[in-house]
């Protein structure tokens, strides 16, 4: 990796570092993931300087978060998983409501073609979906700009939209990593990032949408929910993890002008409220029927990324297991339906059409 990635990566941190911190003092919610992201996005536009990280550090965020989320299932975890069956249906049917509106929106007032529209659209899945993207006669800056902009608003909107409904106060949130302390455990935490590791190494190998994400979480959900490993990725890695991703999203942001962001950045934003509100709607409809909180619903039907969204749940300790999974399911269920629903509105691309400025 050449030294200047090396050296434009560490000051991305070093952005992001400053901003969650800023934010942790401040009190304000997620500070890891929302101060980062802001930190990172506000100096693309401020600034000459163009934060980026290195693809590979964003890998290994991915299999911290995913090895995060797979401590999540613990036997009792496991053993409520069937009643999820209700929940899951439902947040595919949301999903696919969500995919319509959306494109909807984007085909009558974002002036975008059929095919930008549709990826535009998509409820999540941003990796997968950029990659298919590319493929097909997509205007693909305007796609991940779409994605980004919804993410930043789910982002924001969901601890405040916790701490409505269930009361969770986010400032002591904010501290409940320093606050208590997991005793370091040589055999059991050694496990768990030799788990960790070899998910890695297997998913380097693999080539699947999300695979950096999915491996290490089942990895680490088997050795939690058969008892084998029973601790958690230590605080200063979790956060450093929140980091990586907060500022990875801030800094997509680089590649737009302050015209393109209100063309489409606006647009997108608008319907990630409207999501946001639906997704709340749906968990009080839905939580008598699943037998489940509103606070896990919620965060489970918010059509964003499973990093991020993952983040968030782990950050505010609600129900991450039930979480990760219904988010999974939504990206497998994007790799089997948008190539069929890209081929029925336009076709594969002959070159993609440039983007518009």
């Amino acid at each position: 990796m050449p030294a200047s990635a090396i050296a434009r990566g560490a000051a991305t941190i070093g952005i992001g570092a400053a901003g969650g911190l800023t934010f942790f003092l401040l009190n304000l919610p997620l500070p890891w993931v929302l101060g980062s992201v802001t930190a990172s996005a506000l100096i693309t536009q401020i600034s000459p300087f163009r934060p980026a990280l290195p693809a590979s550090w964003r890998s290994y965020a991915m299999v911290a978060i995913g090895t995060m989320l797979g401590t999540g299932f613990t036997p009792d975890v496991i053993a409520r998983a069937g009643t999820w069956t209700v929940s899951l249906l439902a947040m595919a049917l949301l999903s696919l409501g969500f995919g319509l509106l959306a494109y909807i929106v984007f085909r009558r007032w974002g002036d975008m073609n059929r095919e930008t529209a549709l990826f535009a659209a998509m409820p999540g899945g941003l990796s997968v979906v950029t990659m298919l993207a590319e493929q097909y006669k997509t205007e693909t800056n305007r796609v991940v700009l779409c994605h980004t902009a919804r993410l930043v608003v789910l982002l924001i909107s969901a601890p405040l939209l916790i701490q409505w409904i269930s009361g969770i106060d986010l400032s002591a949130a904010n501290r409940t990593a320093f606050e208590t302390h997991e005793a370091l455990d040589f055999k059991e935490h050694g496990a768990l990032a030799l788990v960790a590791i070899a998910s890695w190494y297997a998913a380097k190998r693999i080539r699947f949408p999300s695979v950096m994400l999915l491996l290490p979480l089942l990895s680490s959900a088997i050795f939690h929910a058969s008892g084998l490993v029973t601790v958690h990725v230590p605080a200063p890695l979790s956060i450093l993890a929140q980091i990586v991703i907060g500022s990875g999203v801030g800094a997509r942001f680089a590649s737009y002008t302050l015209r393109q962001i209100a063309r489409d950045g606006w647009l997108a934003a608008l319907v990630g409220v409207v999501m946001a509100i639906g997704s709340l709607a749906a968990a009080f409809i839905v939580a008598p029927f699943a037998g489940g909180d509103v606070a896990p619903l919620f965060l489970a039907y918010l059509p964003g990324g499973a990093p991020e969204l993952g983040v968030v749940a782990l950050a505010l300790m609600i129900d991450p297991a039930m979480v990760a999974v219904h988010h999974v399911l939504r990206v497998i269920l994007i790799v089997a339906f948008l190539p069929y629903a890209a081929a029925r509105v336009g076709g594969k691309a002959s070159p993609p059409t440039a983007n518009r400025g």
